[in-house]
């Protein structure tokens, strides 16, 4: 699960779970939703091996070469050929694209794909079916060490409601650091990026609104945290987001009780 397809699509999918903390997915966007994962993640040898009999069923085979190698094989024909994790990936998606399993396999696949708990059912009208997914970003703790404020790729993560908020408040000190993209009459809408520095043009290799902590030498602080974007505020998202991109926080147990996600 990416927290880019999910800052892009969270609002209608939060009111459909009834739930802050769930997400409705329909069949179509939970397998779209696994699509992104496997490309921003590149191959998960061990996933796919738990996932492939979900998807394949009886076409595929869980095989090993050696002792140091284990892979998928698939059926073609009448026989079973090995599937090298960098191309399995993309098979994966395609069945699950043509042939859909059923909703409480999906969600299973989902379940295993995020790492998070998923639940098939039907939305907080009842009229449609699908996936609820816990976004578990109310149990997240920061540890502010600054790390995906200065290493992760956020510049075009601003949406129009980031814009928006900060003309509103007055804030032309951030507008300064954002440039307009795609605002001919053909295009659907204007895109953005941040933070680009107004003298140069590039974009700034560390967030510009990152400060030391005055207290704590080893921690930072966000100067715009009130009104900072909203792909900052939902960051990491999930335990599996936070541990691919290198987040050194943490999450609640279930028995602690949930943390703000901004203290």
């Amino acid at each position: 699960m990416t927290r880019k397809y999910f800052q892009k699509h969270r609002p209608d999918q939060i009111s459909a779970a009834g739930d802050p903390h769930w997400i409705f997915l329909t069949p179509a966007q939970a397998v779209d939703a696994v699509a992104l994962d496997f490309q921003a993640y590149g191959p998960q040898p061990d996933l796919f091996r738990r996932i492939a009999p979900l998807i394949l069923g009886k076409q595929c085979r869980i095989t090993a070469r050696n002792e140091n190698w284990s892979g998928v094989s698939v059926l073609r024909g009448t026989t079973f050929d090995p599937v090298e994790d960098h191309h399995l990936g993309f098979y994966l998606i395609h069945v699950l694209e043509t042939d859909p399993p059923d909703l409480n396999t999906l969600a299973d696949i989902c379940r295993q794909v995020f790492q998070t708990h998923t639940i098939a059912g039907p939305d907080r009208t009842g009229t449609i079916s699908g996936i609820r997914t816990h976004a578990q970003m109310d149990r997240f703790i920061c540890r502010q060490c600054g790390e995906c404020c200065r290493t992760l790729d956020y510049e075009t993560g601003c949406e129009e409601s980031d814009v928006r908020r900060w003309r509103e408040s007055g804030r032309t000190d951030i507008l300064t650091w954002v440039q307009t993209r795609n605002i001919s009459a053909g295009d659907s809408g204007p895109t953005y990026r941040i933070w680009v520095d107004p003298d140069t043009g590039e974009t700034a290799r560390t967030c510009p609104w990152l400060a030391p902590c005055p207290d704590h030498a080893d921690r930072f602080m966000c100067t715009i945290h009130p009104i900072k974007p909203e792909v900052c505020r939902q960051y990491p998202f999930t335990a599996k987001h936070a541990a691919m991109t290198g987040c050194c926080g943490r999450f609640a147990a279930p028995t602690e009780p949930p943390v703000s996600r901004n203290p």
